[in-house]
């Protein structure tokens, strides 16, 4: 940054947010969070309780194996096996169910905050808002007046 760069920020006025803090404590992500964990639930409970299935399964099959006919036992590994590649295949898809509807969650709360940093930024006449420093006088943290913003925004 060149001196007269450092000049013009230097004389510009500065707030800052804590977008992870943000994005942790606010009414619209706890909202969000807990719909996100009311919809996935059940699929949740499913998940565990067919790897829970499995994993019973293979205790048994270890436990039976020694005194399976050769073709009895065949059989069941190969079931195994199956059984398995089904269960990873589902609970791949449940990540990417859950990831994608995690994004679609954080974008709409992103476009909540910028409005909210936004319209702060206006009223006090700030020229930058940062989201990350190394330090901030704590008169410059806006954090509280987003937080309190996107509150009474979801409120109304």
């Amino acid at each position: 940054m060149s001196a007269a760069q450092a000049a013009d920020f230097s004389a510009g006025r500065v707030g800052f947010v804590n977008l992870e803090r943000v994005l942790k404590e606010s009414a619209p992500a706890k909202v969000s969070q807990g719909k996100l964990e009311k919809e996935f639930s059940t699929r949740q409970k499913d998940g565990a309780a067919q790897d829970a299935a499995f994993k019973a399964a293979v205790t048994k099959f270890q436990t039976d194996a020694p005194v399976l006919a050769e073709a009895k036992r065949l059989e069941q590994q190969k079931k195994l096996i199956e059984q398995e590649r089904e269960l990873q295949r589902a609970q791949r898809d449940f990540q990417e169910d859950l990831n994608k509807r995690k994004n679609e969650e954080l974008q709409k709360l992103l476009v909540s905050v910028n409005k909210a940093v936004k319209d702060i930024a206006a009223t006090e006449k700030l020229d930058f808002v940062l989201q990350s420093a190394i330090f901030v006088n704590p008169k410059n943290d806006l954090t509280d007046r987003v937080l309190k913003m996107l509150e009474s925004a979801g409120a109304n």
